[in-house]
């Protein structure tokens, strides 16, 4: 018998070619006459943001920028912004960029109606131990990299001062657009890690607690749509099929994780990303296949099927096997498409185990549809590092 589980969307999302061009009468639709349009340098001289802001601006909507979003969403980032849009009474948010930007995005339309505190609080927010005082304004969120899903997913992943770490703000976007005209700036190297930070998405919900058939048919889905198109994205720019391939990627491996959900991969992304600055997806990239390698122990079937799915031939049924060659796989895919392994950055192996502590510490870590020992996260850097 399947299953049992309950599958839902967070939002709607316009998905297509164009569909940024519908963005002022989806915000008018909220109800909102003022926003706040949260980017960054990046994206701003990219193009992308003023396109946004143009097409708000042509339905009557005034617009705040704000593009001074930052790598990894500080907190104190978050504060800045939402001052700025409590004193120009903004009633909506507007986020184009990545995935730094976005959460930056969704993190504002929490803080600007509350206040700073939220921030201070954000454990309790996490564990539902205390609910928004003012609900948040509107928040529509506009990618312009294939890879985060946080249009389809109800966290704003912060780096909390307070707390040493990354940690998750709950906060639901109202709206996503997923455009990919808005992606074929990206370049070479983003457009990998943040393909490969999709592909762990997917991959990680097929064996998080929570997972549904429902969830992962969008999880396999997933990884076969960017198996078979990261690699001409990344090779030419100008791929526009490819493009929009792995837009419908991202967005169903982030309507697929926030049903199911991430586990050990994301818990120990956090604690490298955060202790050093390695960008998320490139350390998604190389946790994927020892985290591949351990879910294979509890979950073979789905390692044999997402190994397939990236090209291995799998004929064994032996656990062992399966992720192996599943572990394999992704990582030969990711070494193709130009991602660098943690030694090739300069990551020391003592430098990744000191991670532990913060990874294992990561509620994140016990999602995992399985047993996790203090052993299994240092056995899961170990292999991440020497793989």
């Amino acid at each position: 018998m399947l299953k049992s589980g309950m599958y839902t969307q967070l939002a709607p999302v316009l998905f297509g070619s164009g569909t940024a061009g519908q963005a002022g009468e989806i915000v008018k639709s909220f109800g909102c006459s003022k926003v706040m349009l949260v980017s960054d340098e990046g994206v701003l001289e990219a193009g992308a943001a003023g396109k946004v802001r143009r097409v708000l601006e042509r339905s009557g909507i005034e617009v705040v920028m704000w593009a001074e979003a930052e790598t990894d969403c500080p907190e104190e980032s978050v504060k800045r912004a939402a001052a700025v849009g409590r004193r120009e009474k903004i009633d909506g948010v507007v986020g184009v960029g990545g995935g730094s930007v976005l959460d930056t995005a969704k993190a504002v339309s929490a803080v600007v109606p509350n206040d700073d505190q939220v921030l201070d609080d954000i454990v309790l927010y996490l564990t539902g131990q205390k609910e928004y005082a003012n609900a948040p304004v509107p928040v529509i969120e506009i990618p312009t990299t294939a890879g985060t899903g946080s249009e389809s997913t109800f966290v704003a992943v912060v780096t909390s001062d307070k707390l040493d770490c990354k940690i998750g703000l709950p906060v639901p976007p109202s709206y996503g657009i997923v455009d990919s005209d808005l992606m074929k700036t990206v370049p070479p190297y983003i457009t990998a890690f943040t393909g490969m930070d999709a592909l762990s998405h997917a991959s990680e919900a097929l064996t998080e607690q929570k997972n549904t058939p429902h969830s992962d048919l969008l999880a396999c889905e997933a990884i076969r749509l960017i198996k078979e198109n990261l690699p001409a994205a990344v090779k030419d720019a100008a791929d526009m099929e490819a493009r929009d391939r792995l837009a419908f990627a991202s967005s169903i491996a982030g309507i697929s994780f926030n049903e199911s959900g991430v586990h050990i991969g994301h818990s120990a992304a956090h604690a490298l990303g955060h202790l050093y600055h390695i960008p998320h997806g490139v350390c998604c990239a190389n946790l994927t296949p020892a985290v591949i390698r351990f879910a294979a122990k509890t979950y073979p079937q789905k390692m044999k099927r997402l190994g397939e799915l990236m090209g291995a031939a799998i004929t064994s049924d032996d656990p062992e096997v399966i992720g192996k060659e599943a572990a394999d796989a992704v990582r030969s895919f990711a070494r193709a498409v130009g991602i660098k392994s943690f030694k090739e950055l300069g990551l020391t192996k003592e430098q990744m185990m000191a991670a532990k502590p913060m990874f294992y510490g990561d509620a994140l870590c016990m999602a995992f549809g399985g047993e996790v020992t203090e052993q299994d996260a240092a056995d899961i850097l170990a292999d991440a590092y020497e793989g």
